[in-house]
């Protein structure tokens, strides 16, 4: 039947009054009222039909975060096509890509004791955080109501639920602003919202009809009387009425009391927004099913199953420190929300999400980009999130793939709507394109997907010859004027840049994957060539980055020439894939670690010694997630582990201070807080809690193809044990534990899947330094014999068997030195107070620790020595305290001799 286009007056639709199911349960007496069965006329004014919403609890959620609502803080629920975000009050916006619907979306509520209603932020009590959706619980001394919204997984719809329990009747307003608008840069006209009385929802629609969606409830009682032709300046509104038909809200005259005793308790009120790029009929299909009598709470239901699976099928931790296993679930479920599709472009990764409001059609970082999904790749792939990588990252991105090989740096969810490829920014980034080469490699690592190897192997060609081809002058770097940007967008730090060393580490880790790809291809001559490549690359990183007088590596080599000698965090993404000499990483680690680099809440890029830092500056001076994590990654590279232990418990504790569940962008370079500017649900930093946490403190290296898995943990001295379970190898799953007992180090590990042939796996735990190893015992066949690795902060040794199902490693030690820094997470808004361990070394029998800690200031370090643990205090000198307030000193302890 085709709809009409009548406008309903505000309080003309009587009919849809929910009223309740009969003949409820006998009562105890003074006993709360029990939860009814809401029952709506769903058949369209006076149809005399009826359908049923049955209660039942929501349930609780393993990752569920509760708290006192923040006004400003950001909330989401992301599904694949749609996605509700807004704050902890209640203030949202909506979207089903590549539409912006509507923003500023909130409740108020109207009771007989007022004549105005009563805005649902000025009553905001609490929010609950769940992978599955939002739910705020909004308390008045008439009523309590619950608000649960999410978007359904992976249909374009967004859907709330409100529970009531109320003494006097309540109506419940919803208001919103319509937009009607695509993502930026597309435009969009004759947008226009008129109501819809047999489908008791708003119509959001534009003069082609080719944009629709609608927007209702079946408990609807008044709708707006909106404009027809175009959207009106006033926000529009639905009434949603609790309580019967008898006992409805009216204004109480004078003298009278106000309102009528109810004392009810409802659920589940729905209210849906459903469609998109599709015609009306479709979208009126979706909007009439999903708002069908349990039908939205089928789609909850469907969203707590996705988010088990997540928790239970893909990699988990259990270590002592119980919010880093806590942000390790909150990570995967954020990169799961990453993965988004489009009608017209398809299915990718999208880098983050953030509020755009009235002023703007950008929601946040909610479009494609390419180097933030490369980048996130690598802690999906090592997860067991290999699907979302081959489709989201690999094959999206090679799909608009320039024809000289360059991948694309950000693609609109409108971009089919515009010109986007003659924009500027669609391949404004130069380092884009090895990292998706390296995404490649670690997921083919991970996985041995040879298929989709075959499929893209012309695709991985274009983009290394398109690589090799910014190299003008022939030093095997690529070049930031040919190629793009790498780590820089703005600011006086990029001036006169030829080379950075961002864009340079990656390049050099994916030429070393390249040779070994193409092998693999069994293409020689390419393979060759990306090895020479890459030796005369590493050559020139040598010699021209690496500063013997200070003890680092530079920023960038310049045009002129000369190298840009700032200190930057930018060198850590080449450490992290090992991409520099041992003892000069070890260097760069232990300048990295301090505090005019590393704050309590995670790295600066540029040093706070630097004339050009600045804390508020995006690239020279705030905090940034990914950049942390790279730290971190490159700490536990170079073996500095306390160091990179600090890193990643900054990113893991961010997950929880600020967006809760989600991870910012970018915080102030001073105070523990983000910018203004910031995109509060960031993937890349997300990613960053489980990328040094995997390859770093757990020292996993998957090698499929090999068949070989190494597991070399840096576990920190307090810890006795880890478990980590569902490491995606191949077709098979490993599960491992780690135990510290009186002189040994114990792997038992498991795996699972029906693939028998043998898996190698290589057990090598760090040491303290200066332990005194015993021969290994280990229980299976294929025993080899140890290697012992001496490094600069700690000492492994490596013991290897063979694996088919089940196998236990041990390594022997006793003696040897560690040190644990007291534990100060910061409060929000505080600055830096936590001490650092710069550095640990062992030379001629002493154990020289090299800290910093603020000037004046006595803190209490344990320190093992020889296997027994005892508190130092140490007390740092009140002179010569850098610009964020800090001195160092040194612990030495001399080994005792018999």
């Amino acid at each position: 039947m085709p709809l009409t286009h009548s406008v309903v007056a505000a309080c003309a639709l009587l009919l849809a009054i929910p009223i309740f199911a009969q003949d409820p349960p006998p009562r105890v007496p003074g006993a709360p009222p029990p939860v009814q069965r809401a029952v709506f006329d769903t058949g369209g004014a006076g149809s005399g039909r009826a359908g049923t919403v049955p209660y039942f609890p929501l349930g609780s959620s393993a990752l569920a975060i509760t708290g006192p609502v923040r006004a400003g803080a950001f909330v989401s629920s992301a599904g694949r096509r749609a996605l509700a975000m807004g704050t902890e009050d209640g203030r949202f916006e909506f979207w089903s890509w590549p539409i912006k619907w509507l923003h500023d979306f909130e409740l108020h509520f109207r009771v007989p004791k007022y004549t105005e209603p009563i805005s649902g932020h000025s009553i905001a009590q609490r929010v609950t955080v769940r992978p599955e959706g939002v739910s705020i619980t909004y308390a008045y001394e008439q009523f309590t109501v619950q608000q649960h919204v999410f978007a359904a997984l992976d249909a374009p719809a967004i859907i709330m639920l409100l529970e009531v329990d109320a003494v006097r009747p309540l109506d419940i307003i919803a208001r919103f602003r319509p937009d009607v608008h695509y993502a930026w840069p597309a435009g969009l006209g004759g947008q226009y919202l008129v109501w819809e009385q047999q489908a008791r929802a708003f119509l959001f629609s534009e003069g082609k009809r080719a944009v629709n969606a609608f927007m209702g409830s079946p408990a609807v009682t008044e709708a707006s009387d909106v404009l027809a032709h175009m959207l009106a300046a006033a926000p529009p509104q639905l009434v949603l009425g609790v309580g019967g038909a008898d006992e409805r809200y009216t204004a109480p005259r004078l003298g009278e009391p106000p309102g009528r005793n109810v004392n009810t308790r409802v659920a589940y009120i729905p209210i849906v927004l459903a469609g998109g790029q599709m015609s009306r009929d479709s979208a009126l299909a979706l909007y009439a099913r999903l708002s069908a009598p349990g039908a939205a709470l089928r789609e909850w239901q469907r969203r707590v199953a996705h988010a088990d699976s997540i928790r239970t099928t893909q990699l988990a931790v259990q270590t002592p420190d119980t919010l880093l296993n806590a942000a390790v679930e909150w990570a995967k479920v954020n990169l799961d929300d990453s993965y988004v599709c489009n009608p017209d472009l398809g299915c990718g990764l999208t880098a983050g999400y953030g509020l755009s409001g009235g002023a703007s059609d950008r929601p946040g970082f909610g479009w494609f980009f390419g180097g933030d999904a490369a980048i996130n790749s690598f802690a999906m792939s090592g997860v067991g999130q290999g699907p979302l990588v081959r489709e989201g990252v690999l094959r999206f991105f090679a799909k608009y793939q320039r024809a000289d090989g360059k991948i694309t740096h950000e693609i609109s969810q409108a971009a089919a709507r515009t010109d986007w490829w003659g924009y500027p920014y669609a391949f404004y980034h130069g380092d884009t394109t090895p990292f998706w080469m390296l995404a490649f490699a670690e997921y083919w690592a991970q996985t041995a997907d040879h298929d989709v190897l075959r499929t893209l192997w012309p695709n991985l060609k274009k983009a290394f010859a398109w690589s090799l081809a910014t190299d003008k002058n022939g030093d095997g770097l690529m070049e930031n004027p040919s190629a793009g940007a790498g780590a820089l967008e703005v600011g006086d730090l990029q001036v006169g840049i030829l080379s950075d060393v961002y864009m340079s580490g990656v390049w050099v880790t994916a030429l070393d994957r390249m040779a070994r790809l193409a092998t693999v291809m069994n293409e020689p001559t390419l393979a060759k060539q990306a090895r020479r490549t890459r030796e005369k690359a590493l050559a020139t990183m040598e010699a021209k980055f690496w500063l013997p007088s200070q003890g680092q590596y530079a920023f960038a080599l310049l045009q002129d020439g000369t190298v840009n000698p700032a200190l930057t965090a930018w060198s850590a993404t080449a450490m992290a894939f090992g991409v520099f000499q041992a003892e000069r990483g070890a260097q760069m680690a232990q300048r990295l670690a301090g505090s005019a680099v590393t704050t309590d809440w995670g790295v600066r890029p540029l040093a706070s010694t630097n004339a050009l830092f600045d804390p508020l500056h995006y690239n020279n001076g705030a905090v940034w997630g990914f950049i942390t994590g790279f730290t971190s990654l490159a700490h536990y590279t170079y073996h500095n582990a306390p160091a990179g232990l600090f890193a990643l418990q900054t990113v893991a504790r961010s997950s929880f201070d600020h967006a809760r569940g989600r991870n910012p962008e970018v915080m102030s370079g001073r105070l523990y807080k983000p910018l203004d500017t910031h995109v509060p649900q960031q993937f890349f930093a997300t990613s960053m809690v489980l990328t040094p946490l995997v390859r770093g403190l757990l020292g996993l290296s998957v090698d499929a193809p090999a068949r070989t898995v190494r597991i070399a943990p840096h576990l920190p001295p307090s810890w006795d044990s880890l478990r980590v379970d569902n490491i995606p190898v191949g077709s098979t799953h490993l599960s491992f534990a780690v135990r510290r007992r009186a002189g040994m180090l114990s792997l038992d590990v498991v795996r699972r899947g029906a693939d028998r042939t043998p898996l190698t796996v290589t057990f090598a735990p760090a040491l303290p330094l200066g332990a005194s190893v015993a021969m290994p015992s280990v229980v299976g066949g294929g025993i080899a014999a140890p290697v012992i690795e001496q490094q600069a902060g700690d000492l492994h040794v490596a013991v290897r068997q063979d694996l088919v199902e089940r196998a236990t490693l041990t390594v022997g030690y006793t003696g040897g030195y560690a040190i644990e820094a007291p534990n100060m997470p910061p409060d929000v808004g505080a600055r830096s107070a936590a001490p650092r361990i710069l550095s640990e070394r062992l030379e001629n029998g002493t154990y020289d620790v090299r800290l910093e800690g603020v000037a004046g200031r006595r803190y209490d370090f344990r320190v093992w020595e020889q296997g027994q643990m005892r508190l130092i205090p140490v007390t740092f000198p009140v002179d010569g305290a850098n610009a964020d307030g800090y001195t160092t000193s040194v612990l030495r302890l001399t080994e005792k001799r018999p």
